[in-house]
């Protein structure tokens, strides 16, 4: 018997190589594709475990602070400390900190928009006496707003005699300081209280310099004779970032005059020695009508960019080159009026349809998005200040790679937010901006309480104890802090497994913008949402590997029955021809594993014990597969209805209802699992870890999806080319009656397309129940069309492929 049915094998070497190629196939892709989900949901994890804890782990706020826009998305915009509104003591915090649980309890408070040392910009001393006109400006990297009116003095010339200074005039002299020194605008800048040394610890940020007195402050002899002459004030000390500069620009026009200073000196009574603007105060306003009216010989016009030079909280006297570069310069006008600051509400997101709406507070250059409240009296009106703020020192935020997760540290941030044609914004240097501002400086809690009051921190960041990579028991733990800080009453955010996210807004007076927001809960979506595309991958690749082997091994028993009806009219029995046929079919099979385990093998790589087994399972599976179908003792009777239509599809139902179902399930198949992992990809790319970490898998899914798709060709493949090898002397049969092969083509054709159209249709139906069941979005109902679309061309193709091999 084995020689019998080894000899049929060889000399069916084109239908055995198939079938042989096929389950070695199916036998070595199936395993591969679970190992590749696993290792693809692995990774994921390990990227999480590794990546996705960020500087701490808790963001505890007071109770109903949480806002409309955090409700909604569940997001939480980088200005989280607010509007300066407070409300935990200190005490609270020392007794926050006493947990355990807690290694770092580092609280903030936004103090207020401050100012700090004004200074000036000096023109050029040119050649030639000229008369400048100059407006001072800033951006937010879209728009340019004038912020300062536009003023203009004349220069005649520099002076070498007894002194040296520039002569010039101008009626504008609460703009100018000394030696034709322009005063820079006030700017104001976000102040926030830390604790110095828990922030060191969350930051690695050394703060020390708060700790100074007064004695050892940079310039404090000039401190002290502020404090002598104010009445002693307390002392806001502040570090400056070191980083950060001030967005101002100046216009400046340049028309050269043809004037002669000693003319002018005569004309208005100047002595000689003396400079032309110490002219009788009552000859002012003839003297600047008659500078004015002068024609100019020659214009230019020049913007200067002063940002580099200028730092919030010490501004730099710099000195405009008369070519027009800026240098910093010696000397210069120097002002101090700090008691005077603002503070600055939150944005009011208008939420409608999942689109969020920022529009203008007030119209101005340059306009507002938040309400601005003024605070403090300034030391030109009063004797006694509040407090006086004064620069102790710098700090200095380190560099570091980009974050894939976010803990939202507003005070630092420098995420930008950009328009949608990839211009960054930038935030202007008043109250108000649209873009949260990172901190210009930071004072000490002390100093928070006595402009703020007793409740002066607006936010605690907590970093849990004891977690060394964050995974399902780092989880747990954070968790039962976070659980513990909210039975206090506290508003608490577990920001430890969050994730950027680029929000779209429309903002008036700018357009769209993509901010990033920090998602909360980013680590356990992405691990709930791979474990689900592995989940689907593993049943998928399984359910189609068994309906794969049903379905041919059905086909190979419908196949053999004119075989077997033609042994048994030469005398074999039927006992003899279902052992021919157990033999032939697990010898097949035997090839087919053993191939398989060979490439597995080869592959080496390092698949989990129990993967080595599905090929063993597979042909244990379909020996007993074969036992059932083939023991089947009843002949099929010939049945003699007569079909009006479609009789070939009724004649050959037993060839070709197998094939229809491996065409149902690869539609499941390749649309459910093309669907869950492009779905679960796209969501995930919509924050920076979960981009990281998919585009780590980005050649798993790729071999995912082929293994998906070659599967499905080969198994449809040899179906339909053992339909048509079977039917061999049906299509003599239509040529010996006169048909062309152009004839039986578009008949078969015909035929196909009904019996693989029903399947589709089927398959396409059984998807979308799926779809409700899975919970993926109906949006990607188009990929199911698509491959259904495909699967249904597919045995089109196939049929006029071998009807072109036709031996008529």
């Amino acid at each position: 018997m084995i020689h019998f049915v080894m000899k049929r094998i060889i000399n069916r070497k084109s239908i055995t190589f198939i079938t042989i190629l096929a389950m070695t196939t199916i036998f070595t892709l199936i395993p591969i594709g679970i190992q590749l989900s696993q290792d693809a949901r692995l990774s994921v994890e390990t990227t999480i475990e590794k990546y996705g804890r960020g500087s701490y782990d808790i963001l505890v706020r007071p109770k109903d602070s949480r806002t409309d826009i955090e409700k909604s998305f569940g997001i939480v915009e980088e200005n989280y400390i607010g509007d300066s509104s407070g409300g935990i003591s200190l005490e609270e915090w020392e007794e926050i900190k006493q947990n355990a649980d807690i290694e770092v309890a580092a609280p903030v408070a936004s103090v207020g928009y401050f100012t700090g040392n004004q200074t000036s910009v000096q023109l050029p001393f040119v050649e030639y006496p000229a008369r400048f006109t100059w407006q001072f400006f800033t951006t937010d990297g879209v728009h340019r707003y004038p912020i300062s009116d536009q003023h203009s003095l004349t220069y005649f010339e520099y002076y070498y005699g007894n002194g040296e200074w520039p002569e010039y005039f101008t009626t504008n002299w609460d703009v100018i300081g000394a030696r034709m020194g322009l005063w820079l605008p006030l700017n104001y800048y976000l102040v926030v209280a830390i604790d110095v040394e828990s922030e060191g610890k969350l930051t690695g940020i050394d703060f020390t310099g708060l700790n100074k007195s007064v004695a050892a402050a940079p310039d404090s002899d000039a401190l002290q004779s502020w404090l002598q002459d104010r009445g002693d004030p307390p002392v806001i000390p502040v570090l400056q970032r070191e980083d950060l500069h001030i967005p101002l620009y100046i216009s400046v026009k340049e028309e050269k005059l043809d004037i002669s200073l000693a003319e002018y000196k005569a004309k208005y009574k100047v002595d000689k020695e003396r400079p032309i603007y110490s002219v009788d105060r009552g000859y002012w306003e003839a003297l600047e009508n008659d500078l004015r009216s002068q024609p100019a010989i020659e214009t230019a016009e020049y913007d200067v960019d002063l940002s580099q030079f200028q730092s919030p909280f010490n501004g730099t006297f710099v000195v405009i080159t008369n070519d027009y570069t800026v240098e910093k310069g010696i000397g210069g006008s120097l002002s101090n009026d700090t008691s005077i600051y603002y503070t600055a509400s939150k944005i009011n997101y208008q939420i409608e349809d999942d689109s969020i709406q920022v529009n203008k507070v007030q119209d101005g250059n340059p306009p507002t998005y938040k309400e601005v409240t003024k605070h403090g009296e300034s030391y030109l009106e009063t004797e006694s200040p509040p407090f006086i703020v004064w620069q102790m020192g710098t700090f200095q935020v380190p560099e570091t790679e980009k974050q894939l997760t976010s803990s939202p540290l507003g005070i630092y941030s420098s995420e930008e937010v950009k328009t949608m044609d990839g211009t960054t914004l930038t935030p202007t240097p008043y109250p108000g901006s649209f873009i949260s501002a990172p901190a210009a400086g930071v004072t000490t809690l002390e100093a928070a309480e006595i402009i703020k009051g007793d409740h002066p921190i607006d936010a605690i960041r907590i970093k849990v104890a004891g977690i060394k990579q964050y995974n399902a028991d780092a989880q747990e733990k954070i968790e039962r802090v976070a659980s513990d800080l909210v039975n206090k009453g506290y508003e608490v955010d577990i920001v430890a497994g969050s994730s950027f996210k680029e929000q779209q807004m429309e903002v008036e007076g700018i357009g769209t913008v993509l901010s990033p927001w920090t998602t909360l809960g980013v680590a356990q979506t992405l691990t709930t949402s791979w474990n689900r595309i592995a989940l689907v991958h593993i049943i998928l690749f399984s359910v189609f590997g068994l309906v794969w082997f049903a379905s041919r091994l059905l086909y190979e028993r419908n196949a053999l029955l004119e075989e077997n009806r033609l042994l048994s009219m030469i005398g074999w029995t039927n006992k003899q021809i279902r052992r021919k046929n157990y033999t032939e079919q697990i010898v097949l099979l035997t090839l087919a594993t053993i191939f398989s385990l060979c490439i597995l093998l080869l592959l080496n790589r390092n698949m989990h014990p129990f993967l080595y087994s599905i090929p063993l399972l597979f042909w244990i599976l379909s020996i007993l597969f074969v036992c059932v179908l083939f023991t089947n003792k009843k002949e099929r009777t010939k049945n003699e209805h007569k079909y009006r239509k479609w009789a070939s599809f009724f004649h050959y139902r037993h060839l070709i209802l197998p094939v229809m179902g491996v065409i149902f399930i690869s539609v499941i198949f390749v649309g459910l699992q093309t669907t869950a992992m492009i779905q679960g990809i796209i969501e995930a790319k919509k924050t920076t870890l979960g981009d990281f970490a998919t585009n780590e898998l980005f050649y798993i899914n790729i071999f995912l999806l082929t293994t998906t798709l070659f599967l499905t060709f080969t198994s449809v493949s040899e179906a339909m080319k053992a339909i048509f090898t079977n039917r061999q002397k049906e299509f003599q049969m239509y040529y010996t009656i006169g048909w062309t092969k152009k004839m039986i083509k578009r008949h078969l054709l015909k035929e196909v397309a009904v019996w693989a159209g029903i399947s589709v249709i089927l398959g396409v139906m059984f998807s979308f129940s799926l779809f409700l069941i899975m919970d993926l979005s109906l949006k990607w109902t188009f990929v199911i069309l698509l491959s259904s679309i495909g699967l249904f061309l597919l045995p089109l193709l196939l049929t006029n492929s071998v009807t072109k091999q036709i031996q008529v």
